[in-house]
């Protein structure tokens, strides 16, 4: 694949599809975890929504999606055989292509379900997994039934993964991963340490300096624990938004630390 020199980092959006999110039965970790490949690889995250599984949610997600313009948008979950597998039909509708049955898509199917019966009977639901929008290109799927689909629509290359974690980080490793690096991004360089006996508040002025000297990185406290507690904690986080900051990150550090001790004293 021919690797791509990009001066500012590739955009990503995750749609994450599915009622079981919005009602609090699933927690969505499929989006956490392409979330870390992104930031790993040096792509900018820009968005994540969870949808419920409803066409019309679907199609007012993807448009308002490819408006934004991400280099690429992941949706999760819905491309299975049952009636609230929704995806590929409100992708369908959101980009006007019609949905087909695809051959590619249909031998992929139908080779997973070759290893457990024989002959394999092509049902209708399990034709809907093979049945997918105009253009759309399938993704082997390793370990499960329903393909991934890629799609390329103004600018923005769409990726469609199963919500089972094990099928899509599958996919994802397989078929995504060589497109992602193929960008040539700066990966971000970060750090984290703990800071005991400074409650938030006293750390707040602190890291507002630092972020005025240090502009092109992105510092994130994490309280653990209770402010009243004996020794109150601080998971600090910083790391590099932009490639010419990449060497400052411990440099940085180091700022937050002086000054911390300086309370201290």
């Amino acid at each position: 694949m021919q690797k791509r020199k990009n001066p500012k980092p590739p955009t990503a959006e995750i749609l994450s599809i599915g009622n079981e999110l919005l009602i609090g039965h699933t927690l969505d970790t499929n989006s956490h975890w392409i979330a870390k490949h992104l930031n790993m690889l040096g792509w900018v995250l820009q968005r994540v929504t969870q949808l419920r599984d409803s066409p019309d949610s679907i199609v007012s997600g993807i448009r308002e999606s490819i408006r934004r313009r991400p280099v690429v948008l992941i949706t999760l979950g819905g491309l299975g055989p049952t009636h609230d597998d929704m995806t590929l039909a409100g992708i369908s509708r959101a980009l006007d292509r019609p949905l087909r049955l695809n051959k590619d898509a249909l031998r992929l199917v139908e080779e997973h379900y070759r290893r457990l019966e024989i002959p394999p009977r092509l049902t209708k639901y399990r034709a809907k997994m093979a049945t997918l929008p105009r253009g759309a290109v399938p993704m082997a799927n390793p370990i499960g039934t329903a393909p991934g689909v890629l799609i390329r629509e103004s600018g923005t290359t769409i990726f469609s993964l199963p919500g089972v974690p094990s099928e899509m980080k599958a996919i994802f490793r397989d078929s995504i991963m060589l497109f992602l690096e193929s960008f040539l991004s700066s990966r971000p360089n970060e750090l984290q340490f703990k800071i005991a006996g400074i409650i938030e508040s006293a750390l707040a002025p602190i890291l507002d300096k630092a972020r005025k000297s240090y502009p092109g990185l992105y510092f994130k406290s994490h309280p653990r624990g209770k402010e009243t507690g004996v020794r109150p904690l601080i998971l600090l986080h910083i790391y590099s938004t932009d490639p010419e900051s990449a060497n400052k990150v411990t440099e940085a550090a180091e700022y937050v630390v002086r000054r911390v001790s300086g309370l201290r004293k």
